[in-house]
């Protein structure tokens, strides 16, 4: 089983994202038990949010929060810090949406004696340049972080993710511009292996 926790702010999109997270990983044939849902503080938008999504080939009995993760996905990086690093399992891995490399986060943050992967990605700078923003044109990442999961130990690819955001949002030149973000991203991804 496969843990994953999703950061951000409240109105990003994390809670969606983990949905179709699940989503491409039923697509994908390796993962046919999921499970996503979100946790709120005060709901509402700006606030931290975090959303959990567990993927199995194996029956998913536990409906708890997840307390280590095996990824920790970080959509905004002003809610990153060493309560998220110690949320992530000693070998597991963290996404963050940030234009550092991730040699510049491991400097800057205490990771320990951990064996994290640290994987970087400038969501919000991909989706300024695909116009790819809400109606107060805030980013909009939670489709683009797909992509740089499918560069992960995950076993989805990325025409698995492309599907699963075309079944959450339907056809449309909107839903082109997820597909692309998530394209985009996998390629732009940073790895930061530890050795």
């Amino acid at each position: 089983m496969i843990e994953i926790i999703f950061y951000g702010r409240g109105g990003m999109g994390a809670v969606t994202a983990g949905k179709i997270l699940a989503d491409a990983a039923i697509l994908s044939g390796n993962y046919p038990e999921v499970s996503a849902f979100p946790s709120f503080g005060t709901e509402r938008r700006g606030a931290p949010v975090q959303a959990f999504c567990r993927i199995s080939d194996t029956p998913i009995w536990t409906r708890a929060h997840i307390e280590k993760a095996d990824y920790a996905i970080v959509l905004d990086e002003t809610v990153f810090g060493t309560h998220i690093i110690s949320s992530i399992k000693e070998t597991g891995a963290l996404i963050l949406n940030t234009p550092k490399c991730p040699s510049e986060i491991r400097e800057t943050y205490d990771f320990g004696d951990s064996k994290i992967t640290i994987v970087t990605a400038d969501l919000t700078q991909i989706a300024f340049d695909l116009k790819l923003t809400t109606k107060e044109n805030q980013p909009i990442v939670n489709t683009s972080v797909l992509g740089v999961i499918t560069k992960s130990s995950v076993k989805i690819n990325l025409a698995d993710a492309q599907k699963a955001i075309e079944n959450k949002f339907g056809a449309s030149s909107k839903t082109a511009l997820n597909v692309k973000a998530a394209q985009m991203a996998a390629e732009l991804a940073e790895v930061g292996e530890v050795n």
